[in-house]
């Protein structure tokens, strides 16, 4: 559904489709159905649509972070090193 037809944005959405997810996450479509079927996302059925609460989007987020949080370093990269040229 688009911000038009519901007068929410997905800020203010309850629950997204599948695919709004994966927009949400920068997760592509398949990944996000393993992630649902694994139950590292939560999501229901309403009739034959998919819903995922946005509250179940954040727990996930949030999961990913804390799981991560020791293993960020900053990489600095060194300048190359400069060759000297032998002149004997």
């Amino acid at each position: 559904m688009s911000q038009m037809s519901t007068g929410l944005s997905h800020q203010e959405a309850i629950a997204v489709a599948p695919r709004e997810a994966g927009r949400l996450l920068s997760l592509c479509l398949m990944e996000i159905y393993q992630r649902m079927r694994s139950g590292e996302l939560e999501s229901y059925r309403d009739g034959r649509a998919r819903r995922i609460p946005m509250a179940a989007i954040h727990a996930y987020v949030a999961r990913r972070r804390a799981a991560s949080a020791d293993g960020w370093q900053q990489i600095v990269p060194k300048p190359p090193s400069r060759k000297r040229a032998n002149t004997t």
